[in-house]
């Protein structure tokens, strides 16, 4: 479960012994565990589910409100955080916190659709050829193509006899050396702005042929912003010098941030990310 289903009005009912057991278990890992978004959004999601909340609130708006000061915005944030961090964890990924979280979000949409092989392999990749201990999205977005490839064909480009050879018959030490060669920046871009034409041709067919991502803008405003909202594209460096843009909701009043995407190189790719992140919300 990624995001809370909309509230109902449930007629009060009472819980069943071990309903409610479940309930003060879940309970006591929220009070406890508030800084810690992976348990606490583990249990939102096991009360919400369950209905657990329903012997004292007629629905579960009412629940997150009352009983924990919350809105169903920063509830859908912990629940779809708590289950990317689920989502990770196999593949040896830990978000230290629902920022890093979210950022991995695309990421572990990409790990979910992988099967149990490509995971393991994609596991070991990351844990042999990546430098940082936090690989970004777009690694392992680039990594997972590769190993999909690589499991589809059974070989690999050798990069220095440029010949196919089998996967399985490279030492390990050597499988790690050709996997990064062959994880190519030139190819996985490519890929991706072909990817991202084909998103702002779904996007123009939404905006009633009025143009594409920059009117979901302008549409995205006046339907679903509070007057305290703004949409804000922010560009800066990155460590290694690159231009980054990021398109983000934030919230005047309070300066929280409501909802980002994913950093992207071009101002489109980021706006689309907004785009993809907030069909949750």
């Amino acid at each position: 479960m990624t995001t809370l289903d909309a509230p109902k009005p449930d007629t009060i009912e009472a819980l069943s012994p071990a309903e409610r057991t479940h309930l003060e278990q879940c309970e006591g890992r929220i009070s406890k565990g508030i800084g810690t978004f992976r348990d606490v959004g583990e249990a939102i999601s096991e009360i919400i589910t369950g209905r657990l909340y329903r012997e004292q609130y007629a629905t579960s708006d009412a629940y997150l409100a009352e009983k924990w000061g919350m809105t169903r915005q920063h509830a859908n944030r912990l629940v779809s955080a708590a289950h990317t961090a689920s989502v990770l964890e196999p593949i040896g990924l830990h978000p230290e916190n629902e920022r890093q979280a979210r950022k991995l979000k695309s990421a572990a949409k990409i790990v979910e659709k992988l099967s149990p092989e490509d995971q393991i392999m994609l596991a070991e990749a990351i844990k042999t050829s990546t430098e940082s201990t936090q690989p970004d999205t777009s690694q392992i977005r680039a990594y997972a193509e590769t190993v999909k490839e690589i499991n589809r064909t059974g070989t690999v480009e050798d990069p220095d006899s440029g010949e196919q050879v089998p996967w399985m018959e490279l030492p390990p030490e050597r499988r790690a050396v050709i996997f990064q060669e062959n994880v190519s920046t030139n190819t996985y871009e490519r890929t991706q702005r072909q990817k991202v034409h084909k998103a702002e041709g779904v996007l123009e067919a939404k905006a009633n042929g009025r143009g594409g991502w920059t009117d979901w803008v302008m549409t995205y405003a006046q339907q679903s912003l509070t007057d305290s909202q703004e949409i804000r594209i922010v560009v800066k460096r990155d460590r290694s010098g690159n231009a980054k843009a990021t398109a983000l909701i934030v919230d005047t009043e309070t300066h929280a941030t409501i909802a980002f995407g994913d950093d992207a190189t071009w101002l489109k790719q980021a706006v689309l990310n907004l785009a993809e992140e907030v069909k949750g919300i």
